[in-house]
């Protein structure tokens, strides 16, 4: 048996992607080029890797014992040329690809990668933002080399690291009626109008679970600053990080809502595949992240 690094690419492509055409073009490769690569390997291994619907591949289970394999080869090969560009030095070096979901990745991690990246001049981050379910299933697909998110993981196939503690506020504009009020009630909270995330998001996750029910929202929007502008503007109230809207309140733009009653603290984690190989630049920035204090 003779398999070719170029099977393996190919092979990790397609599983990314879920397109033969796609794959190919990501390769600078020709479509039939790619198909040839894929045929040779399944013949190779004696079976097929996945079930063809049309044009979309999808693994099949032998498929999925195969990738996370083929994804760490393609890695540690990376690993290898990037040691090689800096000989006999200890430089981190590499590339690393961050999944976060919102409040992580707009507020805290620019700062964290803006550290790493001054103190490790010979590696590049890219930074994902998304909401916690879709990181999770980025991670599944090995599109990400590192989540973080502010929800729950269930996923088996997850190292689940805690990270920081968080703390949820109810925000309202400073002319809203319950914002002038000192003892809300939670009849008072069910019957207002809320401008909440859309689901799979761990903020609204968190505020349903202290709510005790889910919350029909009056307006549903994908961004933490286009709610805080919402109800800057008195279209609604809605709970959000308090990381996420310390200037807003500091500056009167929004009032924070007196709510002891609610249980809002929450946990940030992080999030690796346990069975993706751990670069020495991966290793690197998670120490930083753990030791690394914010200055907000």
């Amino acid at each position: 048996m003779k398999i070719t690094f170029k099977q393996i690419e190919v092979f990790v492509a397609i599983t990314k992607l879920g397109n033969m055409t796609q794959a190919a073009s990501a390769l600078f490769l020709t479509q039939s080029a790619c198909s040839m690569a894929l045929s040779s390997l399944e013949t190779q291994l004696g079976g097929a890797l996945f079930d063809r619907h049309g044009k979309k591949l999808i693994l099949n289970e032998r498929g999925k014992l195969l990738f996370p394999k083929a994804a760490n080869i393609i890695t540690q090969l990376s690993e290898l040329q990037d040691l090689m560009t800096v000989k006999k030095t200890k430089t981190v070096t590499g590339n690393l690809i961050v999944g976060a979901s919102t409040t992580i990745g707009n507020y805290l991690l620019p700062e964290i990668i803006g550290t790493f990246i001054t103190t490790h001049t010979q590696t590049k981050i890219t930074l994902r933002v998304d909401n916690t379910e879709h990181i999770i299933q980025q991670l599944l697909k090995f599109n990400i080399d590192i989540g973080f998110i502010e929800g729950n993981c269930y996923a088996d196939e997850m190292e689940v690291i805690p990270w920081k503690k968080d703390e949820l506020i109810v925000i309202a504009s400073p002319k809203h009626a319950l914002a002038k009020k000192k003892n809300i009630t939670i009849e008072e909270l069910h019957n207002a109008k809320w401008i909440l995330r859309e689901p799979g998001s761990g903020t609204r996750e968190k505020f349903e679970e202290a709510m005790g029910k889910k919350i029909r929202p009056f307006l549903e929007l994908g961004h933490t600053e286009a709610i805080k502008k919402a109800v800057h503007l008195g279209y609604g109230i809605s709970c959000l990080s308090k990381t996420a809207v310390a200037d807003a309140l500091k500056n009167g733009e929004l009032a924070q809502l007196k709510t002891p009653f609610l249980k809002l603290t929450r946990d940030f984690f992080i999030l690796l595949h346990k069975e993706k190989h751990t670069t020495a630049v991966l290793i690197e920035f998670i120490r930083l992240c753990k030791t690394l204090k914010m200055t907000y």
